[in-house]
């Protein structure tokens, strides 16, 4: 039987429709396992890096004390660890914290310039980037993406209970 609107009504298109919605939520159940079994892997290396870092860091100080070195190499194990953040609040949420993305991005900002030295730096490249930064922390500031999901967010939650 055809409807006005062109379309079939009764059993058959009523199965369709059903197939049809079955079918995409298997495949969006089987994507979504995949992509948390990639992110899984995501903080397994991030983990690995953070690990090396920290023992090229050793290294590091053990042989010569380059203090610049020493400072990138700790903004970078920071870098990492807020990659880690990134990725553990997408596998918790299924979604990206821009407010923690920001953060990310001042702090490997101000790690590029440690590496290279501010001095070697070109003028207009020192304004651009103090421009970057500034436009960056103001949106953090004042841009409304701090998420407010928690109100307890800033209150110490051991992870392990007191046993009495």
């Amino acid at each position: 039987m055809e409807n006005s609107m062109g379309g079939f009504t009764g059993t058959k298109s009523r199965k369709q429709a059903d197939f049809y919605f079955w079918i995409h939520a298997a495949l969006r159940k089987y994507i979504e396992v995949t992509m948390d079994l990639i992110l899984v892997g995501l903080v397994l290396v991030t983990f690995i890096f953070i690990i090396k870092t920290i023992y090229l860091l050793g290294q590091v100080i053990y042989d010569d004390t380059n203090i610049s070195q020493v400072i990138s190499e700790f903004l970078f194990i920071f870098i990492l660890i807020e990659v880690l953040r990134i990725l553990v609040i997408y596998i918790e949420y299924h979604h990206v914290s821009v407010d923690i993305m920001v953060e990310l991005a001042i702090v490997a900002i101000l790690r590029e310039i440690m590496l290279k030295g501010a001095i070697e730096l070109e003028t207009i490249k020192i304004v651009g980037v103090s421009l970057l930064i500034a436009v960056l922390g103001l949106l953090l500031k004042f841009g409304g993406i701090r998420s407010r999901a928690d109100p307890e967010s800033g209150i110490y939650k051991p992870f392990f209970k007191a046993t009495k």
